[in-house]
């Protein structure tokens, strides 16, 4: 009778230690699968405030901006959560594309970090993008900063306050719509890193351009300008791409309230024997204003011309002034052309 409760006993023992040995593995699996769930909430709310908004702060370096001194431009991107923004992907060539315009609306800049030998990748991972730019002359300028994440795409502005003893001169009112305008010389790679001025006639070739579109220009409506460019007399056939499009825009108004980084197209042509190259982004969807935001559209040929196309729309009235960047042989052409937006 001993015997038989001592071997009972020690099979209720060996249960009660099974039930013991799984009621610590399931509180184990269910601390671990706690963790993961509320690992992966966070990670997706991570994800999520990466996908919807990002904060753009600037430090240069010097501190006070000079006229005529070679300034560093870091941009320290973050999220909504304050954590740096580092899985930018490349579009249109470049990783972070940065355009300058000053508050007459007579120079611009359009430059990226792997324009320059000092470009940072180890500060890159931690969200820190540097460009260097010479800002000729005192005064205000706008810089329009353009990212895209494999999310989202993202288009900020900040100002730059610059010093110096040469102001800039007042905004000139200038509605031709036939000029002569500059290319500057390539720095190799689709790279122009120099401030270009409109009107101190410095390029190293000249080109003739004929801007077409609409007598007037209503806000809210779409609008097509054309551009025709000739040389010498002659058109020009064998424009190139430049940064992955036909012509970069940068359309600011005079209120320097925001800057659009679009790009032309080129017209289709019936029987075309190109090879036609897709824009990557030519099927984007516009869901940012013309006040501050980015546009794709149209397609690409590997030559192209004379003739490009601009669509866009105009939200507000005022004056605009639409800067464009295409390339020629070894040619980067600078043109601008302004225009006077109705109610």
């Amino acid at each position: 009778m001993q015997s038989r409760n001592f071997q009972f006993f020690s099979i209720f023992r060996s249960i009660a230690k099974f039930a013991y040995l799984c009621f610590i593995a399931g509180t184990v699996v269910a601390v671990l699968v706690f963790v993961r769930v509320g690992y992966g909430q966070e990670h997706s709310q991570h994800d999520m405030h990466n996908a919807s908004s990002l904060n753009v702060a600037l430090h240069t370096e010097p501190l006070t901006v000079q006229e005529g001194i070679s300034t560093a431009l870091t941009f320290y991107l973050t999220d909504a959560n304050g954590e740096p923004v580092t899985d930018l992907m490349v579009h249109h060539d470049r990783v972070l594309h940065v355009l300058v315009v000053s508050e007459n609306l007579q120079i611009i800049g359009h430059i990226h970090p792997e324009d320059f030998e000092t470009r940072e990748i180890m500060a890159e991972l931690e969200g820190k993008y540097t460009v260097h730019f010479t800002f000729p002359a005192a005064g205000r300028y706008i810089l329009a900063i353009d990212v895209m994440t494999a999310n989202a795409e993202f288009a900020e502005y900040v100002y730059v306050e610059v010093m110096g003893e040469e102001a800039l001169t007042d905004v000139r009112q200038d509605f031709r719509r036939e000029k002569f305008v500059f290319g500057y010389t390539d720095e190799g790679g689709d790279r122009y890193t120099k401030a270009v001025s409109l009107t101190d006639g410095n390029g190293t070739s000249t080109y003739h351009v004929k801007m077409e579109g609409p007598e007037q220009i209503k806000a809210g409506d779409r609008v097509h300008i054309a551009y025709h460019f000739s040389r010498d007399g002659e058109p020009v056939t064998d424009l190139v791409p430049f940064l992955d499009a036909p012509i970069h825009f940068a359309i600011v108004s005079t209120r320097l309230d925001g800057i659009v980084h679009t790009h032309g197209a080129v017209p289709q042509r019936e029987n075309a024997t190109d090879i036609v190259k897709k824009d990557h982004h030519a099927e984007h969807k516009i869901t940012e204003t013309p006040a501050a935001g980015h546009q794709h559209y149209g397609t690409m040929p590997e030559k192209f011309g004379p003739t490009l196309m601009l669509m866009t729309t105009f939200p507000d009235p005022g004056i605009y002034q639409i800067f464009g960047q295409l390339k020629h042989a070894d040619q980067i052409l600078w043109l601008s052309f302004m225009v006077e937006v109705e109610k």
